[in-house]
């Protein structure tokens, strides 16, 4: 089953093999490259091609030049921790059933890594014109957070999603007013707002915002370390154990051998293409043990540690 709905199809490059190398270093790649994910800007969105274009969900190898995602601000409905490290950006549409799977695994991810303050869980809008209940929900959850604040928010998104039914039916438009009631808001007020239409602006901007980054469906999810700008776009409902992966690799090596026995070396994986080591920075303990794998993905690449004695030339499928 697909699990993803998308405005556009996106390929998935394979990786290449890797090559071992034995070091202990920390090492820098600078990145003057542009983005390496590719969004068909031209592709038709009617109801019928968004249906013929969804597309299985992938834990992604794409990646994006961060700056090409909305900063965030106090605008933004944040869950978690607003100093984690790691942040993740969901673009979701509240009608769209594997956006409704996939809250659960992010709740799930929030449990293990939130708690911890490791997480923090950034919700912006995506409704896509095959959902039509969707913009008018955007819109309702906004309301809901301008009445009742951040963890109000929270709570509406969580009820609409919990009570969507499946067959298409969804959530009713009529019981979007009860709800606010039901969570302590006042009613009249909310009614105003959502009839004023006052949002829509915002979640257009969402919308843009998204496209931008590179999100051509629902849901998308941008997992991003804004310290070293290291980050991973993924498409559709990723199960948890895939996204795991993501959110491990960008909270950074230190953790993981923080986790790992002492015994025997750690290794770190990088890829090596035109001006761009990934990761960009690596950092190891003095007398630490480290086997770095380096997988040629692009061109020629030379490997320079006159301190270490290492002198080594990386080229596209070998070492």
């Amino acid at each position: 089953m697909d699990q993803n709905e998308s405005i556009a199809s996106q390929n998935t490059p394979a990786s290449e093999p890797g090559t071992t190398l034995p070091v202990a270093i920390v090492i820098a790649g600078v990145l003057i490259a542009g983005s390496i994910l590719y969004t068909n800007r031209d592709a038709p969105t009617s109801v019928a091609a968004v249906k013929q274009a969804q597309e299985n969900p992938t834990y992604g190898t794409e990646k994006i030049i961060t700056s090409s995602v909305a900063p965030i601000t106090s605008a933004d409905h944040i869950r978690g921790n607003a100093s984690a490290p790691v942040k993740i950006i969901e673009f979701s549409d509240l009608e769209c059933p594997f956006c409704q799977q996939f809250h659960v695994t992010m709740n799930q991810v929030m449990d293990i890594y939130g708690k911890t303050g490791q997480v923090a869980w950034i919700y912006r809008s995506f409704p896509l014109d095959i959902h039509p209940k969707g913009t008018l929900e955007a819109h309702a959850a906004e309301c809901a957070a301008e009445i009742g604040g951040n963890d109000i928010f929270w709570k509406y998104t969580d009820a609409i999603f919990e009570r969507t039914t499946a067959g298409g039916t969804g959530f009713p438009l009529e019981n979007l007013a009860p709800l606010a009631k039901e969570l302590g808001l006042d009613e009249t007020k909310f009614k105003t707002c959502l009839d004023s239409g006052k949002y829509a602006k915002h979640v257009q901007d969402d919308m843009n915002g998204g496209s931008a980054a590179g999100v051509n469906g629902t849901p998308g999810t941008i997992v991003v370390n804004l310290k070293t700008d290291e980050n991973r776009i993924i498409s559709g409902a990723v199960p948890f154990a895939s996204f795991k992966t993501a959110i491990d690799e960008l909270l950074g090596s230190d953790a993981a051998a923080a986790q790992a026995p002492s015994a025997g070396a750690r290794t770190i994986k990088m890829t090596a293409e035109l001006w761009k080591f990934t990761p960009k920075v690596i950092t190891v303990k003095q007398g630490e043990k480290v086997t770095l794998e380096i997988t040629g993905v692009s061109g020629t690449h030379g490997l320079s540690v006159p301190g270490l004695g290492i002198n080594e030339t990386i080229i596209q499928g070998n070492t």
